[in-house]
């Protein structure tokens, strides 16, 4: 998480919460897991950069409550890290390296549910996105 330290408008629920109102939930895996899911599934981007359960079922329920068009980026994990990793990188090279990484994301944010996908990503029929 350190590296997108450097976006000034990136929250989690650490910086949306004190403290003192995350103390209660402290302990319990789940009830963390929780507030990680309320954030992201409200977020006006999401960003997920890991596969599994989790990033599935949000992206899924983004897609299916914003009819689809829910700003959901699954960046390059190869070409994110080399940006990432260095630390001398120039703003305008970092820069044109995430549109690049946006641009591709975003022409697999509109993909159509292949007959083996997961039914917790795509949610919906395909023909429900063209009404």
């Amino acid at each position: 998480m350190a590296p997108l330290r450097r976006f000034s408008a990136l929250e989690t629920k650490d910086t949306l919460a004190s403290p003192e109102e995350l103390a209660q939930f402290q302990g319990y895996s789940s009830r963390l897991a929780a507030l990680d899911y309320t954030v992201c599934a409200r977020s006006e981007v999401f960003i997920t950069t890991q596969g599994g359960n989790f990033p599935h079922f949000l992206i899924g329920r983004r897609r299916f409550l914003y009819g689809g068009h829910s700003k959901t980026i699954k960046p390059d994990k190869k070409r994110l890290v080399l940006s990432f990793d260095n630390l001398d990188i120039r703003w305008d090279k970092f820069k044109r390296n995430m549109l690049e990484i946006l641009h591709h994301s975003d022409m697999k944010g509109v993909e159509m549910r292949k007959p083996n996908a997961s039914l917790y990503m795509f949610p919906m029929p395909d023909c429900m996105c063209t009404h």
